[in-house]
């Protein structure tokens, strides 16, 4: 492959059905980046005009939750994207572990994807296909919303067409299962099957087939979040819940309102340590903020002197002085990523890893209508994240539109 002279390639970091991404030095600036270029069987036009939509999006968007794209360009017709690179784990990963970080901190979580989207929103831009492995959280705790592949860019055309269902099926909204046409609000349904899961560690809709699951999306409402957690705050369940109403009409009019909601909520629950999510907002005084660095102090120090339970400690008890300082916030992720070691991704399941191949070649262009159909119902199930699979229906549906 050939790759711009502006970088060195250090190494491959993975690839995907629209790509290989690669950890590069820009030369020209001295850091390290992802350069995101189409693979070598990733040349067709449809590959070509989702790259370029996916930079058209991101490119367009400048906010502390959404990656960053420092350079667009060809190398011999071939697009690259150079992004800001990023290290942590993907929100599906930390649900897969249970993250038992305080529920201030995953509220935090859910109000950085929310912020990040409405932001996207006012530029015009839809995502469309939000799911846990498109939010990266960084070591300190940020979030990073990935993959605007399959974005709506407004007064822009379009790479699908009316009747076409694009996304990941678990967490499509209605109006996407349906195959009509997609607003803001559509990104609000998605967010929260994000949210429902990162609250509960289980989808909102389980059906065993794809068929089952989007009559679940289109027509069933999810077990009530507090019934599955009694412990998640029942103005936090109510959130989310009407973040996935059937009807657009009925649920948030604007992300914003969403992420102002989880704010008051995150504020309240680090002021009470927990304890409540309707405490008074209160303004910090500076005596409160005194009192935040002295914990902050402390907490900083335990962590240091390896007592990262007791660093907990100090630094909940900083942030109840000082909800929205920062600092503390970030100490406290880095501290229960220390406690709880450092993450190795569990080795893959040979068996399993050998079925997906076999349904991918199965699903593949030109294979039999009726086992192709089957095949990609499978795969919906056990690879629903693969972008292999997302790619193969992706093209599916575009050449039947």
């Amino acid at each position: 492959m050939v790759h711009p002279s502006r970088y060195d390639i250090l190494d491959k970091l993975g690839e995907g059905a629209m790509g290989e991404v690669f950890r590069a030095r820009d030369r020209m600036l001295g850091r390290v980046v992802a350069l995101k270029m189409l693979g070598e069987e990733s040349q067709s036009d449809d590959h070509h005009k989702r790259f370029v939509r996916e930079a058209e999006a991101i490119g367009r968007l400048d906010h502390p939750n959404i990656v960053k794209v420092y350079d667009l360009g060809e190398v011999e017709g071939k697009p690259y994207m150079a992004m800001e690179l990023l290290e942590g784990e993907d929100l599906r990963a930390l649900i897969e572990r249970h993250m038992d970080v305080p529920i201030s901190e995953r509220v935090r979580v859910l109000e950085e994807v929310a912020l990040g989207i409405a932001y996207a929103h006012s530029k015009g831009v839809i995502h469309r296909d939000l799911k846990p492995a498109n939010v990266m959280v960084n070591l300190g705790g940020q979030v990073k919303i990935l993959d605007f592949g399959l974005a709506r860019v407004a007064a822009q055309g379009t790479i699908t067409r009316k009747g076409v269902i694009l996304g990941t099926p678990d967490y499509m909204c209605p109006e996407q299962a349906q195959g009509r046409p997609v607003d803001p609000r559509s990104d609000i349904f998605c967010a929260g099957s994000v949210f429902y899961e990162a609250l509960t560690f289980q989808k909102p809709f389980l059906g065993k087939t794809l068929h089952s699951v989007l009559y679940q999306i289109i027509s069933e409402q999810p077990i009530p979040i507090l019934t599955l957690n009694p412990e998640i705050p029942a103005r936090l369940a109510a959130v989310v819940h009407r973040m996935l109403q059937k009807d657009p009409d009925r649920r948030y009019p604007q992300m914003g309102e969403v992420a102002e909601e989880l704010r008051d909520i995150r504020r309240a629950l680090r002021r009470s340590r927990g304890r409540s999510a309707a405490a008074p907002w209160v303004t910090t005084t500076e005596d409160a903020r005194n009192r935040m660095r002295e914990h902050m102090a402390k907490g900083r120090a335990l962590a240091d002197g390896a007592r990262p339970l007791s660093a907990l400690g100090e630094l909940q008890q900083a942030l109840s002085y000082d909800p929205d300082a920062v600092e503390p916030g970030e100490l406290l992720w880095r501290t229960w990523r220390r406690l709880k070691g450092a993450h190795e991704p569990d080795a893959p399941d040979p068996a399993l890893a050998g079925r997906i191949a076999d349904l991918l070649q199965r699903a593949a262009p030109g294979a039999p209508e009726g086992e192709a159909r089957k095949a990609l119902a499978e795969l919906a199930l056990l690879a629903p994240d693969d972008p292999r699979f997302a790619e193969l229906v992706r093209a599916r549906a575009e050449r039947k539109a």
